[in-house]
């Protein structure tokens, strides 16, 4: 009666170890079956059946619905050899398996998933080019052997550390930057000796940078003058309108004899401009980047406003698109000077700077500036 008994107790044991359990999955059905160590399994398939071979264990008859998208039922059919599990499947479906660790040292479990088709993707929206990004050459004036204007601040170490604020601001709005350089150098060649050619090597390859592969050409100085003044004024290419414009260009453009003849020559190339109708609308772009830029600069420093004008420029000449110069204060004004060497201020001058780009950007104007293709 006890070996009846204890028999009776191993079958139980055998069957609850053995029966299936049903997971429901996002895109497969899951059976497991917790088995004892030692028993050996096969799994076959043939069409929307599949079957489950388990050696030496005999499982109640059963049938069970599932009907998850994978499988729509089971059938338990115990035989003499052990238990045959069918597993119904919908078309498409596919079978993978793998045995982990049982609950105890004594059993192992096997894992058959039931995996469906999956879902077709939907087609997606043909997508057009992603519109071109802004390319801004950012140009801080003078470096290297050429300091600028020197009074309260020397304006080379001023137009750099401004044009890498603006830099800064300009890529957090997701505009590409190219500055003309990011230390304290000129684009010459370092063997070049000769201080003038220097300056005439170095304003014509930062001149060069104005192409049509970029958007906006800005170039960054600080002014000076004999008599005291202050505030902001903003250039694009032309004839000079006074004698202050003049002076200026004739100043940024190298200084004494070099600056004058290139003055000449920007002059004429200003002249050039003027009779060409695409040259004659890039400078009409200039012009309203020019008041953007003066607009913002002024608002975001309080500086007094000096106005737009147009200067015969060299760094500006050959430019074939949207090109400025912008003079952000006076070096040797006791006060603007002061207010040049603060790095609050600085970057007050930055924000300005950036906003007026900004500003011209999304105006419309820049569908405009874009290089053929």
């Amino acid at each position: 009666m006890r070996r009846v008994l204890a028999a009776s107790v191993l079958l139980a044991v055998t069957i609850a170890l053995a029966s299936p359990r049903v997971g429901l999955h996002e895109g497969f059905t899951r059976l497991v079956f917790d088995l004892p160590l030692g028993t050996t399994y096969r799994i076959s398939g043939q069409g929307r059946t599949f079957e489950i071979r388990i050696d030496r264990i005999r499982l109640e008859a059963n049938t069970v619905e599932v009907e998850s998208p994978e499988v729509a039922s089971y059938r338990v059919i115990p035989t003499i050899a052990g238990t045959v599990v069918q597993v119904y499947v919908a078309e498409g479906v596919k079978e993978k398996d793998f045995v982990l660790k049982g609950l105890d040292a004594k059993s192992f479990r096997l894992v058959v998933d039931f995996i469906g088709k999956a879902p077709a993707k939907p087609r997606a929206e043909p997508k057009g080019p992603d519109p071109p990004k802004p390319v801004v050459v950012i140009d801080p004036g003078h470096g290297g052997p050429d300091p600028g204007a020197v009074g309260y601040v020397v304006e080379k170490a001023v137009t750099l550390d401004i044009a890498l604020r603006v830099k800064r601001l300009l890529e957090a709005s997701g505009i590409q930057v190219v500055l003309t350089r990011d230390r304290d150098t000129d684009l010459a060649p370092p063997g070049l000796k000769d201080l003038w050619q220097r300056k005439i090597t170095d304003l014509k390859k930062r001149a060069a940078m104005a192409d049509t592969k970029k958007t906006l050409f800005i170039s960054i100085h600080v002014n000076s003058a004999p008599k005291p003044a202050m505030g902001i004024e903003t250039y694009f290419l032309g004839r000079a309108i006074d004698a202050e414009a003049q002076a200026l260009a004739v100043w940024e453009n190298g200084g004494g004899e070099v600056g004058r003849k290139l003055t000449r020559e920007t002059e004429t190339a200003a002249d050039k401009a003027l009779k060409d109708l695409l040259a004659q609308a890039n400078l009409g772009f200039s012009q309203k980047l020019a008041e953007k830029l003066q607009k913002s600069l002024t608002s975001e420093t309080g500086s007094p406003d000096r106005g737009v004008q147009s200067a015969p420029l060299f760094v500006l000449r050959t430019a074939r698109i949207p090109a400025v110069l912008v003079e952000v204060g006076f070096a040797n004004h006791p006060t603007e000077g002061r207010r040049l060497a603060a790095s609050s201020y600085r970057q007050k001058v930055a924000e300005g700077i950036a906003r007026g780009i900004l500003a011209f950007l999304s105006s419309g104007a820049y569908a405009y500036t874009k290089p053929a293709p």
